[in-house]
């Protein structure tokens, strides 16, 4: 697995997999969904190409998330470059949660991008289709590297700024 590095002004998206990733988030409802974005390195940011679930095993799954242990290690070392973490937060916003910041530092090392996503509940779909996903991109940033802002420490070790998200 190849870690993509650096700063990251886009992240391109292709319909058909954003497609995916409300399909797998749809048919997790309620609970939180999860998995990986996999891609790579373009210029001036990240082109994802697929979208790879991973069951959630969080003990509260309606509020959490947990990525399935054994099919996140088999994602590390397969010979595809993960790009991101993908999960939803079903009734809310797509916005990071303290629990989200917080459980930063388990993917921090590994990926770059974060993305969340959630149902549209402000567009009604005919009944044989999914409501649109509500989608956000985030690039995660170690506090530490920032400069430091007085004698205060971050609440939390990494924090999430948005990225432009691009959708082919």
């Amino acid at each position: 697995m190849a870690a993509l590095h650096g700063q990251q002004n886009t992240l391109t998206l292709p319909r058909s997999v954003e497609r995916e990733m409300s399909r797998h988030m749809h048919l997790s409802l309620p609970q939180e969904a999860c998995g990986v974005v996999l891609g790579e390195s373009a210029a001036g940011g990240i082109r994802i190409s697929r979208f790879q679930p991973i069951r959630n095993v969080a003990p509260d799954p309606l509020h959490h998330f947990s990525l399935d242990q054994s099919e996140w290690i088999q994602c590390l070392f397969s010979d595809v470059t993960i790009v991101g973490v993908f999960h939803t937060h079903p009734c809310s916003l797509p916005i990071p949660s303290q629990e989200d910041l917080q459980a930063l530092p388990n993917f921090a090392g590994l990926i770059h991008t974060y993305l969340i996503g959630a149902p549209d509940l402000s567009v009604s779909a005919p009944e044989d289709f999914e409501s649109p996903m509500l989608l956000n991109a985030y690039q995660i940033i170690s506090n530490e590297e920032q400069e430091p802002s007085g004698a205060s420490f971050p609440l939390h070790p990494y924090s999430l700024i948005p990225l432009t998200l691009r959708m082919t």
